[in-house]
């Protein structure tokens, strides 16, 4: 199983390595699908069968107000509020799961006689070892409303029960699941019959409310706009019909006596300046020309007609003082009454611009009573005739009715989930029993744990299995020779004459291999011996006269081969315990040329621990799924493995 968890390099899991060990436990992963699936389809055959009935249908999606106005109407119909759009009546989920609408389908289903809905047992009394812990910790039950208890478990169940949606073309659905299905049906379609209800009640409402709310609103529009143009009319009986014009003239008026005052300004300070020049007597040509670039209008002929001097400009004579005297006290006279004139001009028109502001507010105010009472008035016509006309668009596509297979449990997805559930355990204990066993369960992990230079299949051995020398020496050993030739060849490199052949758990024996190589390996030149120190070997009858070798006798002889035994009624595993064990087993090399020793499973662990630290030649037999990694671990740890053979 160490294999298994950790490949060749970076530690990481071997696909192929699980995959081996999860088929070599197939009986079990097979039994322990077939578990799930007998458990899961007495669960499914014993359930509480659960039945869904479902309820197609159609809200009315819109309703239109009957409204039928210009783009200009419609503009301020919208700034006002009063939009001609259709409003879409959609299904609020929380609105139809709410605990007031559960208690208003109570008086028709009666969910409190509904034992799959009201699940409260007034008389239930807690186990016994919850009852030891509540009181261990001192845990005190806090008393409730058993009504409120009650309406909380309905509400709970309602929630999980009775399922909201919609179809795929946009259709609203109710899925209604009960264990009985007349009982589901029913559910369903007075849910939907309810909806349905409410819905029209409540757009009818809705309309009746939006009539009356434009009524009254149509009626408020009315008197402001009776006050508007009542205000307009005692305007203008009290001031003029004509502000406007008022307006008008005074501004006009007003400016032209602004132009003659600027005139006479300019007037009087040409001739102040003139009267300055002849004051100063400086009556010459360069005081002329600086008095005309200063002030203009003296080359004008209204100048030199007040003064009464030549109206042609090249002609100019210097104007008398007196003359001059006499024309600026009448400008000074002029200036003064235009600015009287004036300042009464401009009364007169900022009261005309108060009256001409107070009208327009008037008229805008009479303008926009009369624009609000045109558009209400289209309204309360339009939702008037929208009253008497109320079309129920709402379409049932299809009642709830009784179902005839349940719903739950899914019988086909329950079995599945037990065959994989069981496919789940099997692998998981095939794993468990995997490592708990630690074993090699693929040739390819068993070669890497024994670290041999030359593997090769034990198959071609078995013919020769318990077979005494005779009859393997009668066999002509085809199939196997070239497994005996590689073997041989690796034991003739080597140059030792120990050769220990051990068995862990394998069909063949190490006797039965030792045998095999020792006929195939046997010549008149080469003397070979086979000594077996499994304790589960049997023991050799000698006939005939005993032949001594060393502590040893021979038990068995074909041509050049001998089977040894210890000398008397000791057991060959016996001699491991000897102090000279190994000065004994090494003086038969005086007499053979080479040597195979035995053992199976726990013999061998013996025999390679008496031989620790020695130069032998090492051929193991393992099995794959009964070979543990731990004890070929030990045996390698103990003598290396040279050659292996596995089945």
């Amino acid at each position: 199983m160490q294999d298994l968890l950790n490949s060749e390099s970076n530690n990481e899991i071997d696909l192929r390595e699980l995959f081996i060990t999860l088929w070599v436990h197939k009986l079990l992963i097979a039994g322990t699908c077939a578990l799930g699936i007998i458990y899961s389809g007495y669960y499914v055959l014993n359930a509480d069968k659960e039945f869904r009935s479902t309820a197609i249908f159609k809200l009315d999606q819109g309703a239109s107000n009957g409204i039928s106005i210009n783009r200009e109407l419609g503009a301020l119909a919208n700034l006002a509020g009063f939009g001609v759009g259709d409003k879409a009546s959609t299904l609020s989920v929380d609105q139809v799961s709410g605990r007031i609408f559960i208690q208003t389908l109570d008086a028709k289903l009666n969910f409190q006689a509904d034992p799959y809905f009201n699940t409260y047992n007034p008389n239930s009394v807690d186990p016994i070892w919850k009852s030891l812990i509540k009181r261990a910790i001192g845990w005190q039950k806090p008393s409730a409303d058993p009504q409120e208890v009650i309406w909380q478990g309905i509400v709970a169940t309602y929630t999980d029960n009775v399922v909201f949606g919609k179809t795929k073309n946009g259709a609203h659905k109710i899925e209604v699941t009960h264990e009985n299905p007349q009982r589901a049906a029913q559910i369903a379609n007075v849910v939907m019959d309810n909806i349905i209800s409410n819905t029209k009640n409540k757009k009818d409402a809705e309309q009746d409310q939006q009539l009356s709310y434009l009524s009254n609103t149509l009626a408020k529009a009315l008197i402001e706009l009776e006050v508007a143009q009542s205000d307009l009319k005692e305007f203008a009986l009290e001031n003029s019909a004509l502000p406007l014009e008022n307006f008008a003239a005074g501004s006009l008026k007003l400016d032209a006596l602004r132009e003659q005052f600027n005139r006479a300004s300019e007037l009087h300070k040409a001739v102040a300046a003139l009267s300055s020049i002849l004051q100063n007597e400086t009556k010459d040509q360069y005081n002329y020309q600086a008095l005309r670039q200063k002030f203009p209008i003296v080359d004008q002929v209204e100048f030199r007609r007040v003064l009464g001097q030549n109206e042609i400009i090249s002609s100019w004579t210097w104007p008398k003082a007196s003359t001059v005297a006499a024309v600026f006290d009448t400008l000074s006279e002029r200036k003064s009454r235009l600015q009287s004139q004036i300042n009464a001009s401009q009364i007169n028109a900022e009261r005309s611009g108060l009256a001409l502001e107070t009208f327009a507010k008037l008229e805008r105010k009479a303008k926009i009573a009369e624009a609000t009472y045109t558009v209400l008035i289209e309204q309360v016509k339009a939702q008037s005739m929208a009253a008497g006309y109320r079309p129920d668009k709402t379409e049932v596509y299809e009642y709830a009715s009784a179902s005839i297979s349940p719903s739950a449990p899914k019988r086909s997805l329950i079995l599945a989930l037990g065959a994989i559930l069981g496919l789940f355990v099997g692998a998981a204990l095939s794993l468990v029993l995997a490592y708990l066993r630690g074993v090699y369960y693929s040739k390819n992990s068993l070669k890497i744990g024994a670290q041999a230079r030359l593997t090769a299949s034990v198959k071609t051995l078995l013919p020769l299995r318990n077979k005494t020398l005779k009859e393997i020496s009668a066999n002509p050993m085809k199939k196997s020779r070239s497994i005996l030739r590689d073997m041989s060849v690796e034991i003739y490199k080597s140059d030792l004459k120990l050769v220990v052949v051990t068995s862990l758990r394998a069909k063949m024996t190490g006797n039965s291999v030792a045998r095999a190589l020792a006929s195939y390996m046997h010549s008149e030149s080469m003397k070979i011996a086979v000594i077996d120190f499994s304790s589960r070997a049997k023991n050799l009858d000698i006939d005939g006269e005993r032949l001594s070798i060393g502590s040893f006798v021979i038990a068995e002889s074909a041509g050049h081969i001998s089977v040894l035994r210890p000398d008397g009624d000791l057991a060959a595993m016996e001699l491991l315990s000897h102090r000279d064990f190994w000065k004994k087993t090494q003086s038969l090399n005086s007499t053979f040329d080479l040597v195979f020793l035995c053992a199976d499973n726990g013999d061998a662990i013996s025999l390679l621990s008496a031989l620790e630290g020695q130069k032998m030649f090492h051929i193991t037999v393992a099995r794959t799924k009964n070979t543990k990694s731990a004890t070929l671990a030990q045996m390698r740890s103990l003598l290396p493995i040279q050659g292996l053979l596995y089945d």
